[in-house]
Order: C-alpha cells, then structure tokens, then sequence
C-alpha cells in the first residue's frame, strides 16, 4: 500500500510540474510575438534623416517670420510724410520720413548651429552623478544637483546609450531626452557625419 502511495504521489507531483512549465513556455511564446509586433503599428510614421531636418527647418523658419515684426503705420508716421512733401516745395534740404527698417535674423553660420547639438554617449551602467557631471562638461545643463534631484523625484532611470542633446538645455528636457529612446550607433554616427560635411 506505501509503495501505490508514493507512486501516486510522485505522478501527481510530476503531472503538476510538467503542467507549470509547459504554460511557461507557452507564456513565452506569446511575450515573444507581442515583442516582435511592437513597433510595427500603423498609427506611427517614421521620418527618414533628410526629412527630419527639412521639418526643422520648417519650424525654424516659421519662428523666425513669426518672430519679426512687421512695420506698422501709426498716425504719426502719416503726418510726417505730409511735412517731408512741404519743406520739399519751399527748396529746404528735404528730410525723408523716418521708417522701420528691420533686417532678416542672420542664420548662425553652419558651425554654430553644430555647437548647439550634440550626440553624447551615455556608458552603460553609468552612475546618476556621472551622467549629471557629463552633461554639466559638454555644456547641455548648468545645474548638476538639480537634475541629480530631479531624477530622484521622478523615480526614473538613465538609460545608456546614444542620446542628441540641445546646448543650453532645461533639466526638464534633459531628463525627458535621458530616460527616452536613445539613437542607434548608426543614428549617431550619421549625425556625426552630416556635421562634418557641413
């Protein structure tokens, strides 16, 4: 009777067991699939490199034309050309009318618009102290303990990895571009590589 038992035992136990791992590996199966589907949803648009910087340079010139002011024409500028007209006729050296001459913003040459970007490795497992201190030395945030206590406010990681960073940033736009996706080596390199043609 003790040998039926423990037979009966040991088959229900390996009945179990090979039941769990069988929907384990089922379970993985599935994550796998899901995984490989992601990134493919059709609500997303991909934009190739050249067509990236021409909607940056869309955006550009768009802030640049909102940006500058038109002339406007007030009362006194009207009454002033009236009088420019009169002195003319009484042969007095003619004083033309004050405008508003505004020139175009001057685009920063090629080189200075590279100094603003740039594309900083972050090393895997690097420290939130290392990241801040290399951030701080190429220039991209000014406050190294406020983005150290800001990443420890938002609960967020440092992901490693190649990132593209605007000189002069916010702490805020620096922790959204650190715990974001960072660019693929490739990616990095282009970026690079479109700079020095430039």
């Amino acid at each position: 009777m003790l040998k039926n038992r423990l037979f009966f035992i040991g088959l229900g136990a390996g009945i179990i067991v090979g039941a769990l791992l069988f929907q384990l590996m089922l379970s993985g199966e599935q994550s796998r699939e899901r995984l490989g589907l992601m990134g493919q949803g059709v609500d997303e648009k991909l934009y190739t490199q050249a067509e990236v910087e021409a909607l940056i340079q869309e955006e550009r010139d768009s802030t640049q034309t909102k940006e500058e002011p038109q002339p406007t024409s007030s009362p006194d500028a009207i009454k002033d050309e009236p009088v420019a007209e009169n002195n003319a006729s009484t042969d007095a050296p003619a004083i033309a009318p004050t405008e508003n001459v505004t020139e175009a913003p001057v685009e920063p040459p090629a080189a200075e618009l590279e100094a603003i970007e740039h594309v900083i490795r972050i090393e895997p497992g690097s420290s939130l102290s290392k990241t801040a201190e290399l951030l701080a030395a190429n220039f991209i945030i000014a406050d190294e303990a406020g983005f150290i206590n800001q990443m420890k406010k938002s609960k967020k990681q440092v992901r490693a990895g190649y990132f593209l960073f605007h000189e002069n940033s916010t702490v805020k736009e620096a922790i959204t571009v650190v715990t974001g996706q960072p660019l693929t080596k490739a990616e990095a390199d282009l970026i690079n590589s479109n700079r020095k043609t430039n």
